[in-house]
């Protein structure tokens, strides 16, 4: 976590390991557990990678979600050689948007 204050570190533990395909690690830090998947396909050429976090509670989604959405274009940028994000540019502009899926994975179902 390069660019956190503090740049905070915790112990990774490997869930599930594919080569080429599949990633998945879990961790705990003062914020909580972390379980995380990496996935990667390939179609005509090109790789997507999927990001997967899986949660136990909506609790604070809408400053994680940002702070996923940095380090991804991070990965992006990095990749293309294209200027780095700033985090500013994510929090707080995009907490209504994660806000709002909080609140709609709240409301009772139907």
């Amino acid at each position: 976590m390069a660019y956190e204050e503090q740049q905070p570190w915790c112990d990774v533990r490997i869930d599930a390991c594919e080569p080429e395909r599949r990633l998945a690690v879990s961790m705990i830090d003062s914020y909580g557990t972390w379980l995380l998947e990496m996935a990667l396909t390939e179609t005509d050429g090109t790789t997507e990678l999927r990001f997967v976090q899986r949660l136990t509670s909506v609790e604070g989604i809408a400053e994680v979600g940002a702070g996923w959405e940095y380090y991804l274009d991070m990965l992006v940028a990095s990749r293309d050689g294209s200027p780095l994000p700033q985090f500013d540019d994510y929090h707080p502009t995009m907490q209504p948007y994660y806000q709002a899926l909080a609140a709609e994975a709240s409301a009772p179902h139907a």
